[in-house]
């Protein structure tokens, strides 16, 4: 293992073209066989980028700016189309391509700005390694969640900073468009720009100005549309904002295992002088903050928290090479066992909503969570959904006049459930599962 590290450390162009390439094959196959949807924003992009790219049928929630689904998603959907793609799942598997491709490009900025910031290239090639295997950024960058741009942008931006200051000030703009809360990383960059900092805000200002206030006003009719409306739903009606209405400010360091292996802990505290850990800290106390928390809102920390293990490993490697070693392979591993999460989507219910959506016969369903089963992008608008949550509420007066209901198995456990489906002349029709994701019994009139 020493020898082959040691090989990798000296041709870096094949061991970054290595690491490509296998990210690259992950990604591909996770995006094809983890074909659900994890939480509804997912399913927004989707749906937005395919009104852009074919017409689809699509009124989008104005606390979104559009800008990264009209000009990054919707290309690729539009190209799949135009070679003849018409399948639903293969051209949501084609709008995954330029977040894939996005990730390889982050992979090489990594390393660029490792190499920057340690003049090691044994600290460069670990960063991107460990950058490129690690679960949020690979296993996000599989999907169309926006942060996968957001990333390459902060990353860009800091490599940047001290030479094109305004350059990596419209990138941050561009992350902010991409996700709002991304604008945190401004703040370290204008540490690092220090007298240039007005020259970092300025391009940030430009670039916001563009590509949220101009583009709101095309899409919204309105400026800064979409950043009011958001921070009218997250700071005046936070209990609408999320599932998950309150968590913890300490929720991220108490679930730090979770995204953050533990073998490298030793590695930050040997390499703690070669980083600039404000690009880790700085976002992480501003999340922290936030009512609600999710493990893929820390995508854009992961770049600067390899770079910081990787020059503690550089270090360590020049005296105990195989305990570097054993260190960095055991993070590799425990990070790539973080890829288990996707086997969670909602693989169950998008089966369901195909195999109805093959049925001429049914025209008006009931779902639990109509966004796991693609809300309309798998029904079409041909067939009507009505959304009775999890656990289902109301299910009885939703069941008039349907031809069949699509329930996740794990609420039939309440009898008052399954007595009010046989009340209503709904039997089991199919049971659809994957794995450890929740599994979708759909019921059907015995007439159909």
């Amino acid at each position: 293992m020493k020898d082959r590290w040691a090989a990798w450390r000296d041709t870096p162009p094949r061991s970054l073209a290595t690491v490509g390439m296998t990210v690259v094959i992950i990604q591909l196959f996770l995006a094809h066989r983890f074909f659900g949807f994890l939480t509804g924003d997912d399913v927004e992009v989707l749906e937005e980028a395919f009104r852009r790219a074919i017409g689809f049928p699509f009124s989008p929630w104005d606390i979104r700016s559009l800008f990264v689904p009209d000009f990054l998603v919707a290309p690729a959907v539009w190209v799949a189309s135009k070679l003849g793609v018409s399948d639903t799942r293969l051209l949501i598997e084609s709008a995954a391509l330029p977040f894939i491709a996005l990730t390889a490009l982050t992979i090489w900025l990594v390393y660029r700005l490792a190499l920057t910031w340690t003049a090691d290239t044994t600290a460069a090639i670990a960063a991107a390694f460990l950058f490129g295997l690690h679960w949020i950024p690979l296993g996000f960058g599989s999907t169309v969640y926006p942060r996968t741009l957001a990333t390459a942008c902060v990353v860009a931006a800091a490599l940047l900073v001290t030479r094109y200051p305004c350059a990596a000030g419209a990138l941050a703009g561009l992350a902010f468009a991409d996700r709002f809360s991304e604008i945190v990383f401004l703040l370290p960059l204008l540490l690092v720009a220090r007298r240039n900092a007005w020259r970092v805000v300025t391009g940030a200002l430009v670039s916001i100005i563009v590509t949220v206030g101009l583009y709101d006003w095309i899409t919204w009719g309105e400026p800064f549309r979409s950043v009011v409306q958001f921070a009218h739903l997250t700071l005046v009606e936070p209990d609408f904002a999320s599932r998950v209405k309150y968590q913890s400010p300490l929720w991220y360091v108490v679930n730090i295992a979770r995204w953050c292996a533990p073998t490298l802990l030793p590695l930050f505290v040997i390499g703690r002088k070669a980083t600039r850990w404000s690009f880790v800290l700085v976002p992480l106390v501003a999340l922290s903050v936030v009512r609600h928390k999710e493990l893929r809102y820390l995508q854009a920390i992961i770049p600067f928290l390899m770079i910081a293990a990787a020059a503690g490993f550089a270090i360590l490697w020049r005296t105990r090479r195989s305990v570097a070693v054993g260190l960095l392979f055991v993070s590799l591993l425990w990070d790539l066992h973080g890829l288990r999460y996707f086997a969670h989507k909602s693989m169950p219910a998008v089966m369901a909503a195909r195999a109805l959506a093959a049925d001429p016969g049914v025209h008006t369903v009931v779902v639990s969570q109509l966004w796991a089963y693609g809300d309309q992008l798998y029904f079409q608008h041909r067939i009507g959904a009505r959304d009775v949550g999890t656990p289902p509420r109301d299910l009885g007066p939703a069941l008039v006049g349907a031809d069949a209901a699509a329930l996740y198995e794990s609420d039939l456990d309440d009898a008052t459930l399954r007595a009010t489906l046989a009340r209503n002349g709904f039997a089991p029709w199919r049971t659809f599962r994957d794995g450890p994701a929740r599994a979708v019994v759909v019921f059907r009139p015995p007439r159909l």
